[in-house]
């Protein structure tokens, strides 16, 4: 049976604590999201059909995880392996952050889970998680994540009317882009990370500008040009593996 999963814990803001006592799981399959038959992946790139999208309602900065697996008694099999993790700022476009491992777990009302990783500030209103591989049961399971996380904000804003006009190629970009600023060589080109935070700095710009963002991890940038009379615009960058 599929069951459609949003779950929440904001650890320092706000908690809402299910089927737990002192940090133990409960071994109940009431307590955990149980997936049998798939359905469409909302990640269009995907094609695995069992998953758990996370709307959080607004965004967040998401840093420190728990995770705690599927945890019935005799069926911790159908428990997930490794799950695949996207996150989203609108929930249709979707970036892929990473994979987790995940032990299986003891089927007992002793489980305390397992410290998952820190995702060091990303700023998401939605997350997803898709079940890669299981610990061989014939269903997919998961119980329970837990999220430090803190209230977010865009801390740059894309302007509804652009002062003036550049080119970005490619886009979406893996390797390299190339920043073309026609009338507008001289500008100040600064890009910025899908936390806000600012990653490339270039001064006085040539004509065509060409970034290596190979080294950048996949997610949504934003390419930010401020000419020498304080015009500026910004364009969205999206960098894929």
């Amino acid at each position: 049976m599929k069951k459609l999963a949003f779950l929440l814990f904001a650890l320092g803001s706000f908690s809402f604590v299910s089927a737990q006592c002192e940090g133990a799981h409960s071994a109940h399959e009431d307590d955990a999201w149980l997936s049998c038959q798939g359905t469409e992946n909302p990640n269009s790139d995907r094609t695995e059909e069992h998953w758990i999208l996370y709307d959080f309602g607004d965004f967040y900065f998401l840093n420190e995880s728990h995770f705690w697996n599927y945890n019935k008694a005799g069926e911790t099999a159908n428990g997930v392996s490794t799950l695949a993790v996207d996150y989203s700022e609108d929930g249709v476009n979707w970036f892929y952050w990473g994979e987790i491992n995940l032990d299986e777990a003891p089927g007992s009302d002793f489980y305390y889970g397992e410290t998952g990783p820190d995702f060091n500030g990303l700023l998401a209103s939605h997350l997803l998680l898709t079940a890669v591989s299981n610990h061989g049961g014939p269903c997919y399971g998961f119980s329970e994540m837990r999220l430090e996380v803190d209230p977010g904000v865009q801390d740059v804003d894309e302007p509804s009317v652009q002062a003036f006009d550049f080119g970005l190629h490619p886009n979406p970009a893996r390797d390299y882009v190339s920043i073309q600023l026609d009338q507008m060589q001289g500008s100040d080109v600064y890009i910025y990370s899908p936390t806000g935070e600012l990653v490339e700095s270039i001064s006085n710009s040539s004509l065509i500008t060409r970034v290596d963002v190979g080294r950048y991890a996949p997610g949504l940038y934003m390419v930010e040009v401020v000419g020498q009379d304080g015009a500026r615009s910004t364009k969205r960058l999206t960098v894929v593996n």
